[in-house]
């Protein structure tokens, strides 16, 4: 008997779940005014270090408006860097984000980078002015405490349209390719992607159509593949979901 290839499997489930959601994607797509902000690049980093990990952390650091007032660019540069540094520690900690040490160290590098750079709407503007996809990646993995999968995934929240042929590889994405019988290193994340991509073009989707969908239904994907949710991330709840890999 012939067994069906991860690929295979994999679009059984995909293509019945995205017409069943096709609805939800296309919400997700809409409204979509994140890149028109003068602060872009310093909420979408802060955004990013708040689900970094754990996808929760975005209602302690951006939800919650008292701490994220307390880090936005503007209150950090009235500060003198003793209590700047001080600052990002007491909201990292109190926000409850995953790592708060660590975070506040890439928050306050990034913070020192942005300024060297011009402030946030400089950044912006040369961020947007790389020639493409692969350079626009390359900027964003400059700052400290983003990889490869936040350099896509800022842009892919923005749904910008050099990102919507990218995936962001994340927990639950590695979750999912485990139980096809997948492995892939860390240095192998095009490769990674390219599985993805392939899937999602099969099933009539864009990248980012199928990265919103493994996200938000990751846990109807498992049950659909082995019949139950592994122990591990479980699905959000509609409002993590939407902010942490959706939110404008």
């Amino acid at each position: 008997m012939k067994t069906s290839s991860p690929q295979d499997r994999l679009l059984k489930v995909v293509r019945p779940l995205a017409a069943e959601n096709g609805q939800v994607l296309a919400c997700l797509k809409r409204g979509r005014t994140g890149l028109k902000r003068p602060d872009f690049i310093w909420h979408y980093l802060l955004q990013s270090f708040a689900t970094m990990g754990r996808a929760s952390g975005w209602k302690g650091l951006i939800e919650n408006r008292d701490n994220y007032n307390r880090v936005r660019y503007e209150a950090l540069a009235a500060l003198t860097p003793t209590r700047r540094e001080k600052q990002v520690h007491d909201v990292c900690r109190a926000s409850k984000i995953r790592m708060p040490g660590v975070k506040a160290g890439y928050i306050l590098e990034c913070f020192k980078y942005v300024k060297k750079m011009g402030g946030p709407e400089r950044v912006k503007s040369l961020l947007l002015a790389q020639p493409n996809r692969e350079e626009k990646i390359k900027f964003l993995r400059k700052f400290r405490g983003i990889g490869p999968k936040y350099a896509r995934n800022i842009m892919m929240d923005v749904y910008h349209k050099e990102f919507r042929e990218s995936i962001a590889i994340d927990i639950r994405i590695k979750s999912i390719s485990k139980v096809l019988g997948l492995s892939f290193t860390d240095a192998e994340y095009m490769k990674h992607e390219k599985f993805y991509l392939d899937v999602a073009h099969l099933a009539g989707l864009n990248g980012w159509e199928l990265d919103r969908l493994l996200f938000n239904f990751r846990d109807e994907v498992m049950k659909r593949l082995i019949g139950r949710v592994p122990q591990g991330p479980t699905l959000l709840s509609s409002e993590e979901a939407r902010f942490s890999r959706s939110k404008l």
